[in-house]
């Protein structure tokens, strides 16, 4: 299963955004058009992984309802 997902400032909301390096976890994700930090990687991280398991129980979900 595929997750997509796209980024946007929570302040200006420009998808233009730069990410830290990945052992940099508690920096900041900055956007690059008005300089807004949005949250850090670590956040993001928790973020992302909610949402593959919040989409993989609702695609589960849905083949049962197909099989039912």
């Amino acid at each position: 299963m595929d997750v997509t997902v796209e980024l946007h400032c929570e302040n200006c909301g420009s998808a233009n955004l730069s990410l830290p390096p990945a052992q940099d976890q508690a920096s900041a994700i900055a956007c690059n058009d008005c300089g807004e930090a949005n949250g850090t990687l670590a956040e993001l991280r928790e973020d992302l992984f909610a949402c593959a398991l919040q989409q993989g129980a609702e695609a589960k979900r849905e083949g049962l309802d197909r099989l039912g």
